[in-house]
């Protein structure tokens, strides 16, 4: 049987190449792949047809037939893995309609290679800035969370023993400041995404005259990437942006996980409505966070998808293979194109999550978190070091929790006890200044420096990242519109070469 796309090849593939190898791809293809396929076909014509290389004759019937197969949509284009590809199917279809003399001149001056590495930065462009978007919203909605829990004081955790007491805004800004950087790896990816390889053609180039800044306008590339071997070889625009989206993952991973722990019976220090919880098909008491899981599971789906890219290439040559270019990115395409849901889960997490603010400062004011707020205070107004001072309050909470007290029922009696035995000799601190450093609302207040828990610092942490969070939308927006200016330049120049 004759090969379908190939007069070297004397035989048809067998079963289980079309089934494993070419099915996939083909079946996989939505329909933003799609119209990515019609926009570069579409800009490689037009730029054919301006330089000259196509035959007067054909312009108008292959624009014209060009024209109809992106109105019929992907539903038309064959999926018979004897073709082998996307590309094949397309190009099927396009004969199908306008004739193989008409449309087989399309493939003048390009190769599957160079068609391919485009259509993968144009996939990995829409994804990046899909991605940036959800990212932006997420982190709209910690800062907005952070200013409704600025005074919300609940304990700052250090290996998951209290530590210090914060806010639950303190906590969100922090994250959102994570997500921040975040978003800035994911436009550092981008920009490395955006540079055109369609004209480079196998990996030498072509001796055709071609325009390869026509076609960068006519796709809205913003670069010409060169030479032509890393154009069509090279995928790590790909790695950087799984490795981009990766970290994020991870970032909300640890969120969900301190989420997790928090909605526990044993802490009970963070509710979420039933509307995001799940339950048991035997125990009917049970309300099971599952959107929590769900996030830490997708961060590890990601990590495992990045690690099978970056494995998959490692050990080929610098050039073109199905596994360094298709089939080891199969699984990171699939996470790419989850993640704006992933992060619109993790925004409803934030919007959600209710801290119970009476039992976490509760909490804070009986878990010796204002410890080292006493010892600061001892510094202050004893004029000891800060060490001599570390160890008297660590032995006055050693006291205490040996004799079943919390931190509420620390004395002058107990520091002067302790004070003794560290160092010699009592303070003479009088109770309501030990009961003050004691307070969590002012050990959190009273931390005023650059990056601190005061309520009027966290404030303006969120509006400087309020601030930056605008100018990272208006570079997404501008970076819309560049594309859908492209766009419709593409699309009026196609119908013009197509007439009426």
């Amino acid at each position: 049987m004759q090969n379908a796309v190939s007069g070297r090849l004397g035989e048809a593939p067998i079963d289980e190449i079309k089934r494993m190898v070419y099915a996939p791809g083909l079946l996989r293809a939505d329909d933003a792949d799609f119209h990515d396929m019609c926009a570069m076909n579409q800009a490689h014509f037009v730029m054919l047809a301006e330089s000259g290389l196509m035959p007067a004759g054909v312009v108008r019937p292959l624009a014209r037939a060009m024209r109809q197969l992106a109105a019929e949509g992907r539903g038309t284009v064959p999926t018979d893995p004897e073709l082998e590809d996307s590309y094949f199917a397309f190009e099927a279809r396009l004969t199908a309609i306008a004739g193989g003399d008409v449309a087989g001149r399309l493939h003048t001056g390009r190769s599957r290679n160079d068609i391919g590495a485009t259509l993968d930065r144009m996939r990995a462009r829409r994804l990046c800035l899909e991605i940036l978007r959800a990212l932006h919203d997420a982190r709209a909605a910690c800062y907005a969370r952070a200013l409704d829990h600025l005074d919300t004081v609940i304990p700052g955790y250090t290996h998951l023993q209290p530590a210090q007491p914060i806010t639950f805004g303190f906590y969100l800004v922090s994250v959102a400041n994570a997500l921040g950087r975040d978003a800035e790896r994911l436009v550092q990816a981008y920009r490395h995404i955006d540079e055109n390889p369609l004209g480079t053609a196998a990996l030498a180039g072509t001796s055709f005259a071609i325009d390869r800044r026509r076609t960068t306008e006519l796709l809205g590339f913003t670069a010409i990437l060169e030479p032509g071997l890393d154009a069509v070889a090279s995928r790590d625009f790909a790695t950087e942006l799984m490795f981009a989206a990766t970290a994020l993952s991870v970032h909300w991973s640890r969120v969900a996980q301190d989420m997790y722990t928090f909605c526990t019976h044993e802490f009970s220090s963070v509710l979420f409505p039933d509307r995001i919880a799940g339950t048991s098909s035997i125990m009917p008491q049970k309300k099971n966070p599952v959107a929590l899981e769900y996030l830490r599971a997708e961060a590890g789906r990601s990590i495992g998808a990045l690690t099978g890219a970056l494995a998959s290439i490692k050990g080929t040559n610098f050039s073109i293979a199905l596994d360094a270019l298709r089939e080891g990115f199969y699984d990171a395409w699939t996470v790419l194109a989850q993640i704006p849901g992933d992060l619109a889960l993790f925004q409803k997490v934030i919007e959600n999550a209710a801290p119970d603010a009476v039992k976490l400062e509760e909490r804070c004011r009986a878990n010796f978190a204002t410890a080292t707020d006493l010892a600061d205070g001892m510094v202050r107004e004893a004029g000891i070091p800060f060490r001599d001072a570390h160890h008297i309050v660590g032995a006055v909470v050693r006291a205490a929790v040996e004799a079943g007290k919390t931190a509420e029922a620390i004395d002058a009696a107990m520091v002067d006890a302790a004070a003794v035995e560290m160092i010699g000799r009592p303070l003479g601190l009088p109770d309501r200044f030990i009961a003050a450093c004691l307070d969590p609302r002012q050990a959190v207040e009273a931390r005023r420096t650059l990056g601190g828990t005061a309520s009027a610092e966290v404030a303006r942490m969120v509006e400087a990242g309020q601030a930056r969070l605008a100018g990272d939308r208006d570079w997404l927006d501008q970076r819309h519109a560049a594309l859908r200016q492209a766009a419709e330049l593409l699309q009026a120049r196609v119908e013009e070469l197509a007439g009426s």
